[in-house]
């Protein structure tokens, strides 16, 4: 639900029957009220004061001067342009822009989500973080949750989680938001969960990298080393990892995809002793922790592993998968499987689903088996060089 746009001039009630305090901060006054509205100036140190006070009061909704631009040049604290967030507070952003100017050259992310502190937010850009540690845009630290809503998070740069790091014990709410151009020196170009509770819902993870070429290194969009994910309408497109999962890394803990379109995604990494680059769309395994992927209703396409296996799917290290509904098409692979890889140990579960017209430098190029996989009214077809012919444990209902 789109909200009301505030005219700071009016000093009008917010909602009838209610009093309301409306503080206009000006880096000189201020009105101190529990859970109060303000309207916050356009200049970083309005904003500052705004996220300070509601820390103090136990709480607020703040709203942003339309369209201004938060341009930061240094952090306020640490590696936090603005004051961590402890109590529940709605930042209503009206348009605007909470940014590092570009002209910085200091390393800071913009939100930082601590311990008992709940941020809602709508409406506005978080851009150009750049911290030396994690969370490029915003982290969620342990005990801190994020309810984001319409909300764009781009071209912001991290050690891990360019757009948004996810703590353990962290929990992210994410929907139709766009996170865009955010690049990682390890792991999760656009969003990195290390532990904690994502729920991901009509947004586009697009254009994100992740940079390091070594095992631990991937998900171009997302990664998750442990902890919950389900995501569902989402995009993930575009995002490049340079070891594996070029749209998605799973590494441990429950993840469920739902009605979503994961293409275009490249893994760039090359196979190097016991090392498993691959998994253009999706590497997924048992990494760090027990872990499931559930995929429903979901089309990976166009996905590509350069020099690993699957193209589409790697499954790995004792991984559980499986797919309903799901059709893996046009994926490619310089090694094997340009359509799904079942590692030794692994389990694919296969249940109306399609790979087909996936291809491969190395057979097969459908679907490359050396654990288990089961087959229910499910078909494998038109993938090049082979259907499955080469694999080494057989595929049911794959033939040539």
């Amino acid at each position: 639900m789109p909200h009301p746009r505030i005219n700071p001039s009016r000093r009008t009630t917010l909602a009838a029957g209610v009093v309301t305090a409306i503080t206009v901060i000006t880096g000189l006054t201020s009105i101190p009220a529990a859970h109060a509205q303000t309207l916050v100036g356009c200049s970083t140190g309005d904003l500052n004061t705004a996220i300070t006070n509601a820390n103090t009061n136990g709480g607020g909704t703040l709203f942003l001067s339309p369209g201004c631009a938060y341009d930061y040049t240094a952090a306020f604290s640490g590696e936090d342009a603005t004051p961590a967030i402890t109590s529940p507070i709605t930042l209503i952003g009206n348009g605007a822009t909470i940014r590092r100017d570009p002209t910085s050259t200091n390393t800071f992310r913009l939100l930082d989500i601590a311990n008992g502190g709940r941020l809602t937010v709508s409406i506005v850009t978080i851009k150009n973080g750049n911290p030396t540690g994690d969370g490029g845009g915003i982290l969620v630290e342990n005990g801190g949750t994020l309810n984001a809503n319409a909300i764009t998070i781009s071209d912001n740069s991290a050690s891990r989680g360019g757009g948004v790091e996810i703590n353990a014990g962290g929990t992210a709410t994410i929907r139709a938001t766009s996170i865009t151009g955010n690049t990682v020196g390890l792991a999760g170009g656009g969003i990195d969960n290390s532990g904690g509770s994502l729920t991901l819902s009509a947004s586009r993870l697009t254009d994100n990298t992740a940079g390091s070429p070594l095992v631990g290194g991937g998900g171009g969009g997302y990664d998750q080393d442990d902890g919950t994910g389900v995501i569902t309408g989402t995009v993930i497109s575009g995002n490049t990892s340079a070891f594996a999962g070029g749209g998605i890394d799973h590494d441990g803990g429950p993840m469920t995809i739902s009605a979503s379109a994961i293409t275009n995604n490249r893994a760039l990494g090359v196979p190097t002793g016991s090392n498993h680059p691959g998994g253009g769309g999706i590497w997924t395994g048992a990494f760090n922790a027990a872990e499931t992927m559930t995929i429903n209703g979901t089309a990976i396409t166009g996905n590509s592993a350069t020099s690993g296996d699957g193209g589409g799917i790697r499954n790995e290290f004792m991984g559980a998968l499986t797919l309903n509904a799901t059709t893996l098409r046009g994926n490619t692979a310089g090694g094997r499987a340009g359509g799904l890889f079942n590692g030794v140990g692994s389990t694919a579960h296969l249940n109306s689903s399609a790979v087909t017209r996936n291809t491969s430098s190395t057979a097969p190029g459908g679907v490359y088996n050396s654990g288990t996989v089961t087959n229910t009214s499910s078909t494998i077809t038109a993938n090049s060089p082979t259907n499955c012919a080469s694999s080494p444990n057989p595929v049911p209902g794959c033939f040539s």
